[in-house]
């Protein structure tokens, strides 16, 4: 199966983004690796907040199957924890880059209003998840969702400027051993 020219390019600049922040891909880059010219990018996402809005929608959706894919793959909830966490692990020791959503809210500030509401809706996504799919039961969801997100992502964080898998471990150590058991 050929990869279409929107998903290559989609795929540069994800890539692009991961390793460097959203003002760390342009066009011109990422014609130049295609092998297509700028223009042509251009045709596709006429700006570069249109292409960011691509980029972290898409990313956001494959996060959502692969969600989806745990659900059906597990049993109980607390069970779910192990392969949520191998999400990020893999962010981390596979690709070797941040996750993208994560590097666009430590941008926030600056970046397009449509790319800061994609952005923000990964984060909704995985909050809820999180809530229905490990705590169910508890009053303390949204809670425990946003904690175990939030070390998730400093983790990844810590990781990389440190340049040292040891902070991600320590942190999976530690919610491993959380009181929700």
């Amino acid at each position: 199966m050929t990869i279409s020219t929107v998903d290559k390019i989609i795929e540069i600049a994800e890539l692009q983004v991961r390793a460097g922040g959203y003002n760390s891909f342009s066009f011109r880059e990422i014609s130049k690796e295609i092998g297509i010219k700028s223009a042509s990018i251009h045709y596709h996402f006429p700006t570069k907040a249109d292409l960011g809005v691509a980029i972290a929608n898409r990313y956001t959706a494959r996060f959502e199957e692969h969600l989806a894919n745990i659900i059906a793959s597990t049993g109980e909830p607390l069970e779910r924890l192990e392969p949520y966490i191998a999400l990020f692990s893999h962010a981390l020791k596979v690709d070797k880059k941040m996750c993208l959503c994560g590097v666009l809210a430590s941008e926030s500030d600056v970046l397009p209003e449509a790319l800061q509401l994609e952005a923000k809706r990964f984060f909704d996504v995985n909050i809820a998840w999180l809530q229905s799919a490990l705590f169910p039961q508890s009053p303390q969801a949204k809670a425990q969702a946003c904690f175990i997100l939030a070390s998730l992502e400093g983790a990844l964080l810590m990781g990389k400027v440190m340049k040292s898998n040891t902070p991600f471990e320590h942190v999976i150590e530690q919610l491993r051993s959380q009181s929700w058991k």
